[in-house]
């Protein structure tokens, strides 16, 4: 039995929280507001910034999953940047210091013109807000053991950003290429990482979390206006081959036998619209 900390205890961390449970570890989670924890969860409420140190338990894995207040370098840097500083602050000291899992994102890739990417692309940071977590990725690896978990737009129960857009007749804009991952997906990419960290195995300092099926977004939008029974809005139909965007590959995660249970936008996004049309 290992002691594991997942210091944002959200919808991923619960869900990674439950697994490691059934495996025997002991698990703490941390989430800023709200009391409710998965069951067998030693449960921490409060703001992770301004935690004393003493509150957060020794640990042989922590497990990083930070949800940003907005979209803003100023929002990302609070929930990225300074949250890792507490770790470091906590950890960096211990006789053997705990392996970090940073659940960070692909954005950090700034290649736009439909390159394929995998783990041995040099992150190009090109927004503000990327910089700030290849900052924290950095900030992290140069004081404990860690890797940066680049997670692809994650999508799944209750994440509704999408079809909304959709169903309000926005209009869909540029193509583009996109990467999609499903939450159920990421939490059982975590979880295999995480028996990798506890077995103390050679891991990468990156390793990228996706379904490993880029697909343009009109195509995925039309799939899903059809689904929803709305009309497409595409003002300019000229550019109908995506000339941005990025293609994303997970080597590290397939080669180790790991493989999404939706392996594509079309199986994952069943369910949810489901769920969506009957709220």
């Amino acid at each position: 039995m290992s002691d594991i900390l997942i210091a944002g205890c959200g919808d991923l961390g619960s869900g990674l929280a439950i697994e490691l449970i059934k495996k025997g570890h002991k698990v703490t989670g941390v989430r800023r507001t709200g009391c409710r924890f998965p069951d067998g969860v030693q449960g921490i409420t409060g703001d992770l910034v301004t935690m004393k140190d003493e509150v957060l338990p020794d640990a042989d894995l922590v497990v990083l999953i930070m949800t940003p207040q907005g979209r803003t370098e100023e929002s990302y840097r609070t929930a990225y940047f300074d949250t890792a500083q507490v770790i470091i602050r906590r950890y960096q000291s211990m006789a053997k210091p705990p392996r970090v899992l940073f659940v960070s994102s692909t954005s950090v890739y700034g290649q736009n013109q439909g390159e394929w990417v995998d783990e041995s692309t040099i992150a190009e940071p090109s927004s503000a807000t990327a910089k700030v977590l290849v900052e924290t990725e950095q900030a992290l690896a140069a004081a404990l053991p860690s890797v940066s978990v680049r997670c692809s737009g994650i999508y799944g129960p209750g994440r509704y950003r999408l079809l909304d857009k959709i169903v309000s007749g926005e209009d869909w804009g540029p193509n583009s290429w996109t990467n999609r991952v499903h939450r159920d997906d990421v939490v059982s990419a975590l979880m295999a990482l995480a028996q990798c960290a506890l077995e103390e195995n050679t891991m990468p300092d990156q390793v990228i979390v996706t379904d490993q099926t880029p697909v343009s977004m009109w195509e995925v939008k039309l799939w899903l206006a059809t689904a929803l029974g709305v009309s497409p809005t595409v003002n300019n139909i000229t550019d109908f081959f995506p000339k941005t965007g990025k293609r994303l590959e997970a080597k590290y995660l397939f080669l180790k036998g790991w493989k999404p249970n939706y392996s594509s936008y079309t199986t994952g996004y069943q369910t949810l619209i489901k769920a969506y049309l009957a709220t």
